[in-house]
Order: structure tokens, then C-alpha cells, then sequence
């Protein structure tokens, strides 16, 4: 900003929105983290089975859904049954886009079944508490919405 100034030949004001300042500080975390999509899959990834359970796709929904739709439901239902199928394992995913927070949870999800070296406890911790979220309250909110169209029920998912 200061060659800028220089530039111009006068001062700036540089106002920012402190939500999307603590977004890029989450998207750059991420970043580091989860590094590629390539990682090698850890078999023995611990289950996480917490919240109400996903609601059941019915075949049409399921068609309706995008490429990370699709992904974000398999993969919600392999971390809480503790296995992951073969062919989820092969899928890409799109990089961390800090306006697309359903990828961001796939990309989370994904780095939870891969061996991700993350070391100490407190990153395993912090790790596995953002992924109890996500699968406890995010994903299953968010495909409630998706087949659910009446406010009425669309509330129960928040409270």
C-alpha cells in the first residue's frame, strides 16, 4: 500500500470487513492443511458419529444434486460408518474457495480420512471439533433444507 501511495502521491485509507478478514485467515489455515487432494487415504480413520443421523436422499434428489453435493452426503455417511468406498477415495475436490463453505467442508472432511500428519494432541483435537461439527450440525442442517421446503420443518434444524 505504501508504493501505492508513493504512486499516487497522496495517503489511502484502507477499510476492511473484519468477517472477510477472519475468512481469509480460516481459508489460509485450510490451506495449510489440507496442502492436496492427492493425500493417501488413512484406512483407519477414527469414525465420527455424532448429531441426528443424515436425512435419506431419495434417487431423484440425489440426480438433482452438484458434483460437490453428491460428494459432501457420501462423504458424511463413510466418516459415520468408518469405511470409505473405494471409488470416493479416487474423486477430486476442488480447491478451498472461501465463497464455497459445502467444499470447504468436503476438503475438511477428505483431510480427516487421509493420513494428514497432523502432530500433538491439540491439533488432532481442534481438527476432529471441526469435523463434529460439520458432521453433527452442517451437513445434516443443510441437506435438511435441501429436501425439506416448508419453513416449518426447515426450523427444526435450527434450533
Amino acid at each position: 500500500m505504501w508504493k501505492l501511495e508513493l504512486h499516487l502521491g497522496r495517503k489511502l485509507v484502507w477499510l476492511e470487513c473484519n468477517l472477510h478478514t477472519g475468512e481469509l485467515l480460516l481459508r489460509h489455515l485450510i490451506v495449510d492443511l489440507d496442502s492436496a487432494t492427492d493425500m493417501d487415504i488413512n484406512p483407519n480413520f477414527t469414525r465420527i458419529f455424532v448429531g441426528p443421523p443424515l436425512i435419506r436422499l431419495h434417487d431423484k434428489i440425489i440426480q438433482d444434486l452438484s458434483t460437490d453435493q453428491h460428494y459432501g452426503y457420501r462423504i458424511v455417511c463413510a466418516v459415520r460408518d468408518g469405511v470409505l468406498p473405494a471409488m470416493l477415495a479416487l474423486l477430486e475436490i476442488r480447491p478451498v474457495n472461501h465463497s464455497h463453505w459445502l467444499t470447504t467442508g468436503n476438503r475438511l472432511l477428505r483431510l480427516w480420512v487421509s493420513k494428514h500428519k497432523l502432530k500433538g494432541k491439540n491439533h488432532l483435537k481442534n481438527l476432529q471439533f471441526i469435523e463434529e461439527f460439520i458432521i453433527g450440525v452442517y451437513y445434516p442442517c443443510w441437506f435438511n433444507v435441501k429436501v425439506k421446503h416448508s419453513s416449518q420443518e426447515i426450523d427444526l434444524c435450527i434450533q
